[in-house]
């Protein structure tokens, strides 16, 4: 009896040391943010497409800064589509890069480094973590105020996808100016 009794105990020991040493304190413990109520409405197509080109633009080269190593190439060219709830939605150029961006980002932490600045510049709320996504894909995004959507996912290589409203009657792609399809 007295030989089960300290068996038990040593393994709740164990038990305990390890529950203790999982939840490692240089783990990141970011989660998802909250897309703020859309305040805004949809703007003009070819006012919408130099502005998120210029934002992709900007979050491209602060990637690029920050991981050197990965380049960026433009993967789909800008196109336009209707929702089901009847909305046009632009989708500027998205962009693919060279190699996976998990364990080069520390886990997303240089995206988040290098990508937050930026979107307080063209005024998105910082990406704040990633999202849960099943599959094996890291996925961060942020949405501003007139329910523009970037998202950068990653899993191998890794996608930059802008998502926004605009004012059109058609939603037709050739509305897009030619410079920024």
């Amino acid at each position: 009896m007295h030989r089960n009794a300290w068996a038990l105990a040593a393994a709740l020991a164990v038990v305990t040391v390890a529950a203790g040493c999982s939840n490692t304190p240089d783990e990141p413990k970011r989660v998802p943010s909250e897309a703020p109520p859309v305040t805004a409405e949809p703007g003009p197509v070819a006012e919408s497409a130099a502005r998120y080109n210029a934002l992709t633009a900007d979050l491209i080269a602060a990637l690029e800064a920050k991981m050197p190593a990965i380049t960026w190439t433009v993967d789909d060219p800008a196109r336009m589509s209707r929702t089901q709830d009847g909305r046009c939605m632009l989708s500027p150029r998205s962009m693919k890069s060279s190699a996976d961006i998990v364990e080069p980002s520390k886990n997303f932490e240089d995206v988040f480094a290098a990508a937050d600045p930026v979107l307080e510049k063209h005024g998105f709320p910082a990406f704040d973590g990633t999202d849960p996504v099943p599959g094996g894909w890291v996925v961060t995004r942020s949405t501003n105020g007139s329910g523009a959507t970037v998202t950068i996912e990653s899993k191998s290589p890794a996608y930059l996808r802008i998502s926004v409203p605009v004012q059109s009657e058609n939603c037709d792609s050739n509305e897009i100016p030619q410079g920024d399809r």
